[in-house]
């Protein structure tokens, strides 16, 4: 399952890599005239492409519209370009996410980065792999040594949980926090090493399936911002958290109380 997803990833990956640097701001469309959240020929190529190549009898959840049913045992969730205004500025931080469900667990993900030349893959039980090599998350025990990263809504005009309170809470209390465009990437960060938790509002399942198993098979915790680690509540519950584990609690501990979720 996890070399088939690789495949698809990278294969994916393959079609936006020679759309990459072609496309600009003014060839996207706006999802339901929301003039963040952004579109592009080469996202929809990628799904289809991704669609086109799962097994017949599986199920399907993709970001762009994909959906099908089949067999409810497994559900591939794919994002084919996460990062989409990234890719339309040329700023290499984007990737294609496949995270694979089977019996109500994650079981496979792959997050594929062609510009950075980076493939972090997991299978559940097995670990988690960046290019090949096994990583791990950081050992960082104190918040205020941690690097955090974080992102917001599409439509952070008009919702009442706009992550910015804990975005000044947590810059505060931590070494430093990041905004770079891309959930899946950040979790794939979280996964090796490089940042020491993530935590972001208003998501959907694409975003962060692969990640989040990742994270866990790289040693580390995911949870939904009141601290569930069932799958539905990170996954449909619009919160996630996910850190080495050794941050958990401080970090949960500085978010504010949602209002609106």
């Amino acid at each position: 399952m996890l070399e088939q997803a690789e495949r698809l990833a990278r294969g994916a990956g393959d079609l936006l890599a020679k759309r990459y640097g072609t496309l600009r701001r003014a060839d996207a469309a706006r999802k339901q005239g929301h003039r963040r959240d952004l579109v592009t020929k080469a996202d929809l190529e990628a799904e289809r492409y991704v669609a086109a190549h799962i097994p017949a009898g599986d199920s399907l959840l993709a970001e762009e519209g994909g959906a099908r049913g089949g067999d409810a045992r497994r559900l591939w969730i794919v994002d084919p370009l996460d990062g989409t205004v990234n890719f339309l500025h040329g700023i290499p931080f984007w990737c294609v996410s496949i995270g694979v469900v089977e019996a109500g667990e994650l079981v496979a993900g792959v997050v594929h980065a062609p510009a950075l030349d980076e493939t972090f893959s997991a299978a559940r039980g097995k670990g988690c792999f960046l290019n090949g090599t096994p990583v791990k998350v950081a050992d960082t025990a104190q918040l205020s040594d941690a690097v955090l990263a974080s992102g917001f809504g599409y439509r952070l005009d008009e919702l009442p949980d706009t992550n910015l309170d804990n975005w000044a809470a947590l810059t505060l209390a931590s070494a430093g926090t990041r905004r770079l465009g891309s959930a899946a990437l950040d979790l794939a960060y979280v996964a090796c090493g490089r940042f020491d938790g993530f935590f972001e509002l208003h998501l959907n399942p694409w975003d962060v399936a692969a990640g989040a198993l990742l994270v866990t098979e790289a040693g580390g915790r995911v949870t939904d911002y009141r601290g569930s680690p069932a799958l539905d509540a990170f996954l449909h519950g619009r919160s996630i958290l996910a850190t080495n584990s050794r941050l958990h609690d401080a970090l949960r501990s500085k978010l504010a109380p949602l209002r609106g979720l």
